[in-house]
């Protein structure tokens, strides 16, 4: 059996992976820079080419992605293992595809932002049946009292642009992945509401933002406290003359962040992924296996 290795699988999104594939059957093997059954550093080739081996599977789920270099990928060409990443950041995202002739090459397979985005936010717009659409916007609010750690605030405080109605503009990796698919898209929006007016204004403010990265512990520990217990996400898909909207929510719904990721992998490891190369976001998983697998955590559908 393909060996299944979970970087970063220690922190939040990493530990729920690894527990879900667990549940299936499947032996991960969690990885993080000081903790877990394997030690290794996502930035570090030495110890990527020491540890992974050709024909493994990774899982990186080892953010903040804006902090990453190229070196996972890099090695997974040299190596000859496979990865599936939860990347929400534009930037990585699109070093990866920079490096799509060499991935394809290679033979290995690569599904970046295997996540709510992209791949859920490429499954609407292909699911709702608009033609040539020319905007989707995605608005989150996350379920921060479960899901509030460290690294999602790096990332989400490096992602943040300017201040909306509904909350805060964010860098959005869905200004890569999506135009690749669908080249009509030509307004891709991410919005973020922390849940409180006063949080949303103060974090437009840089130095504020930068205040809070010197502490994420503690405003890690705050938004669990004051944050919202239920999510929601919401995809709205339009042209001038039509749109559609498809909205996620409940206390489970942060559970979209990681279930295309678990469905790819368990395709993978029981040979029914045929794919390889760089997969396109419309390509990481059935859209009716993921809403079926969103059913069954309570994640409500609207």
């Amino acid at each position: 059996m393909k060996r299944i290795v979970v970087l970063g699988g220690t922190g939040f999104f990493g530990g729920l992976i690894a527990g879900r594939l667990r549940a299936g059957g499947l032996q991960p093997i969690v990885a993080a820079r000081s903790a877990g059954e394997m030690q290794l550093d996502a930035n570090n080739a030495d110890d990527l080419r020491k540890n992974l081996k050709q024909r493994d599977l990774v899982i990186d789920a080892a953010g903040p992605y804006q902090t990453r270099t190229p070196a996972l990928i890099e090695t997974a060409m040299r190596v000859g293992f496979d990865v599936i990443d939860l990347s929400d950041s534009p930037e990585y995202s699109g070093m990866i595809y920079e490096r799509e002739a060499p991935i394809t090459a290679s033979g290995i397979r690569v599904l970046t932002a295997c996540s709510g985005m992209s791949t859920v936010s490429a499954l609407i717009v292909q699911a709702s049946g608009i033609e040539n659409p020319s905007r989707i916007e995605v608005f989150l609010r996350p379920a921060s009292k479960l899901t509030a750690n460290p690294g999602a605030i790096a990332s989400f405080l490096r992602s943040i642009e300017g201040v909306d109605r509904e909350g805060l503009k964010v860098k959005s990796v869905d200004t890569v992945t999506l135009p690749r698919v669908f080249p009509s898209l030509k307004r891709i929006d991410f919005i973020v509401d922390t849940g409180h007016i006063s949080g949303n204004f103060l974090l437009q403010f840089a130095w504020f933002r930068r205040q809070l990265e010197k502490r994420l512990d503690g405003a890690a520990k705050f938004a669990r406290r004051a944050g919202n217990r239920d999510g929601v996400i919401r995809f709205q898909v339009s042209t001038l003359l039509r749109g559609r909207t498809q909205t996620f929510s409940g206390p489970q719904s942060y559970m979209l962040a990681v279930i295309p990721a678990i469905l790819a992998a368990t395709a993978i490891a029981a040979g029914q992924f045929t794919q390889r190369g760089l997969v396109p976001p419309t390509q990481h998983v059935d859209y009716s296996k993921l809403l079926d697998a969103l059913h069954a955590e309570g994640i409500q559908i609207g």
